[in-house]
């Protein structure tokens, strides 16, 4: 068994990860962001034997954050509005102001993805994770979340909209010869 962090340790793990995980919280709940932040946090003191290695902590507390998101959307509404309220989620802090139709379609695009799918496209976009923190993350096997990550990304890129989007961003050789 592993050794558990002490205080300091801790505290720097807080430090170097408490607004990635506040805004990661942020963007997928409209609840108390720093309610589920803190909660995340307890969770990782109490469990301060059971961290994966240094450079996974930051996935491991997003997991953490994912899992009691869930929990909090179980308990707040049923199905029909967790649906509309995913559907409504803010653009990443790093999007240009208002929406444009490419970041609409986008967002339409998403919204008829599988929530997993979602979920995973974000981690990978918004939080920018590898394939191997996802997998921390998401309590899976790397390979697994590979795998997902790609079918994810294929399954966005043929959504009608996507492609309308990209055949007018670059057209192809044909369409652009004389």
């Amino acid at each position: 068994m592993a050794r558990p962090i002490d205080v300091a340790e801790f505290e720097e793990l807080y430090a170097a990860t408490a607004r990635d995980v506040l805004a990661y919280v942020r963007r997928r709940s409209v609840g108390d962001a720093e309610d589920v932040v803190a909660e995340a946090y307890v969770v990782a003191w109490r469990r301060r034997a059971d961290l994966p290695a240094p450079a996974l902590r930051r996935a491991w507390l997003f997991g953490v954050a994912r899992t009691l998101l869930k929990a909090e959307h179980r308990r707040r509404q049923g199905e029909s509005e967790l649906v509309g309220e995913l559907a409504a989620l803010p653009e990443p802090a790093h999007a240009t102001p208002g929406p444009t139709r490419a970041a609409s379609a986008v967002a339409d695009a998403l919204a008829r993805l599988p929530a997993n799918d979602r979920e995973i496209l974000r981690l990978a976009a918004w939080e920018r994770l590898s394939s191997a923190e996802i997998a921390v993350a998401l309590g899976i096997r790397p390979g697994t979340a590979r795998v997902r990550l790609y079918r994810a990304r294929r399954a966005l890129a043929s959504d009608p909209e996507i492609q309308a989007l990209s055949a007018r961003v670059s057209p192809t050789a044909e369409a652009t010869r004389p």
